[in-house]
């Protein structure tokens, strides 16, 4: 079973939901809410390295991209990467998405990928800034083929 450690931003939700479902197979119907990932693909028990990580304010103002992606940026980025570098230093064979970006470690939430990028940008932009609160990490698990279920929660103090 393939696991993610993400922290979760419901209130983004009436935002992005019509984005990710249009574009994206790893949506709110497959039991992925918007959020902002902190390692993918994780190990199936991350025990306490989220030990002593905070709760914390986030805005988001902007949209950026990927190649194949239109996302939202947090602000700051900066929990969401020592959150990211906490874990995969203790589980140093889960870096993060298989390795393939680093050295770059860039927190985002994805609105549209693979199409849409244009009309997703369009739509969401107006609707900015967002200001939210990362309160807990979620930790999912893909039970069967894109359909993901919450395995464990770790609420940030």
């Amino acid at each position: 079973m393939r696991h993610a450690l993400l922290i979760p931003f419901p209130e983004l939700l009436p935002i992005v939901e019509q984005w990710l479902e249009r574009s994206n197979a790893t949506g709110p119907s497959q039991g992925i809410p918007p959020h902002v990932t902190v390692l993918f693909p994780a190990p199936p028990d991350i025990g306490e390295a989220l030990d002593g990580f905070e709760a914390f304010d986030v805005v988001f103002r902007e949209t950026r991209r990927f190649a194949e992606a239109v996302y939202l940026a947090p602000a700051p980025a900066e929990p969401f990467i020592e959150m990211t570098r906490a874990v995969w230093g203790r589980f140093p064979e889960w870096p993060p998405y298989k390795g393939e970006f680093l050295p770059d470690i860039t927190p985002h939430l994805t609105v549209a990928q693979g199409a849409l990028h244009d009309e997703a940008e369009a739509d969401v932009l107006p609707r900015l800034p967002v200001r939210a609160r990362a309160r807990e990490a979620l930790l999912l698990g893909e039970v069967e083929a894109q359909r993901w279920e919450q395995q464990a929660s770790y609420r940030l103090r």
